[in-house]
């Protein structure tokens, strides 16, 4: 069936929205999701049919990205003809017989890459044509499908931007170290390589990784940019879980220097600006909000640990979860309009299962994103907060769209991931 403007906008808020899943919505109370459900958009919608013919690496960067996008289906290169394959023209009824919607074909020219985006339902040229240099194919593709993603919704996407992981060693003693990987699991980099502690990575605004590092015999802080590696904060206990705030002039962490775990505000040269909390409780794991101006975190005020927030200066603090008796790791959307508003976090529920749950901090409204084996731990928007990432304990560092649906293993092994900003 051809693909009229109606499909066209509905694939604009697939990609926007990612609002397709696989099955059921997660229901908030322990339920187990129907065995062999199929993909259903309801109201008779599917996705959009997308062919890349392309072969060697680029073909491949490029069919990974489209399916992590969560707005294509992506048709096996084994099923394409090769007369389609091979062809000088663009066969658009040879490409709609075998059921494509949109074809995206790569070419390489005089050094460079030349990307063009065919949508059948809008005729046989092409509605996207692009060109880039040919010594990174990993870079050329991304850019290219971060103008697809643009094209259809008006938002580029954020392919080439990087998670921060911890990855753990047991032998012959246990060490944890921090990585970094592209959002589609591609050219991962080591941020540490020792044999001590690191921990708690988060990346800030300008790429900086913050972790906290036991290579000195204290939990410090410390940062990695532009490749060197500095000690930030030492104050004596805990420099714990710090996080740069969007505009990138403060950092908040926890530290236990008087005794208990207490939420302050450094400057990025260690110098303590403000304690945010002063509470006989455990307070820590401050997240920022996109204007810097509150932070989410978590607390034992109340009980068990909650997710609360406050005013960036300290002011104000309210319990955002009510529901649950262990609610941790909270992450705030960076995204724009009501993304703005939801708190991802990692929680418990009746059945001792830890899934993924987001919250809308002005409604409360409540939403479950995981349901999966194992345990689902430590969600992390992407910087448009269009995705999220999250630790599967039994699937590793996996990306989904923002209704947890869409998942895909980008790293078979890691823990607590942080999703940075976009690349340049």
């Amino acid at each position: 069936m051809k693909r009229t403007l109606l499909g066209t906008s509905f694939l604009a808020t697939l990609l926007l929205s990612a609002s397709f899943y696989a099955g059921k919505q997660p229901a908030l109370a322990n339920a187990a999701p129907a065995a062999g459900s199929e993909v259903d958009l309801g109201g008779g919608f599917t996705l959009l049919r997308l062919a890349v013919p392309a072969d060697g690496r680029i073909g491949d960067i490029l069919r990974k990205n489209a399916l992590i996008s969560s707005g294509f289906e992506v048709i096996d290169r084994r099923s394409i003809p090769a007369a389609l394959i091979k062809a000088n023209d663009f066969d658009q009824k040879g490409w709609q017989d075998i059921g494509a919607q949109a074809v995206i074909l790569a070419d390489e020219v005089g050094g460079q890459f030349k990307f063009r985006l065919f949508d059948l339902g809008a005729g046989g040229k092409p509605v996207l044509s692009r060109g880039y240099a040919a010594n990174d194919p990993l870079k050329a593709a991304n850019r290219f499908m971060n103008d697809v993603i643009e094209h259809y919704t008006k938002i580029p996407g954020v392919f080439g931007s990087r998670i921060a992981f911890v990855r753990t060693n047991r032998t012959p003693t246990v060490t944890k170290n921090v990585f970094t990987i592209e959002m589609n699991g591609e050219s991962p980099a080591s941020i540490t390589n020792n044999r001590s502690l690191n921990i708690s990575p988060s990346i800030g605004p300008g790429g900086q990784v913050l972790f906290t590092s036991y290579a000195k015999r204290n939990p410090d802080l410390w940062m990695s940019s532009g490749g060197s590696l500095s000690r930030i904060s030492t104050q004596r206990g805990l420099n714990l879980g710090g996080v740069m705030s969007p505009d990138g002039s403060s950092i908040a962490l926890t530290l236990s220097k008087d005794g208990n775990s207490e939420i302050y505000l450094i400057d990025t040269g260690g110098t303590i600006k403000a304690r945010l909390t002063n509470n006989a409780a455990i307070d820590g794991s401050p997240t920022w909000s996109p204007g810097s101006n509150q932070l989410a975190f978590v607390s034992s005020r109340s009980g068990g640990p909650q997710v609360f927030r406050m005013g960036s200066n300290g002011a104000g603090a309210t319990r955002l979860t009510k529901q649950g008796s262990y609610n941790q790791t909270p992450d705030w959307n960076p995204g724009q309009g009501a993304r703005a508003n939801l708190v991802a976090y990692a929680g418990r529920d009746n059945s001792n299962r830890y899934d993924i749950f987001s919250i809308d901090v002005g409604s409360g409204k409540l939403a479950r994103l995981t349901q999966n084996p194992g345990r689902n731990l430590d969600p992390t928007w992407s910087p448009d907060g269009r995705m999220i990432a999250f630790q599967s304990t039994v699937g590793g560092i996996v990306v989904a769209n923002d209704k947890g649906n869409n998942q895909q293993v980008i790293a078979k092994a890691g823990t607590t991931p942080d999703w940075g900003p976009r690349s340049e």
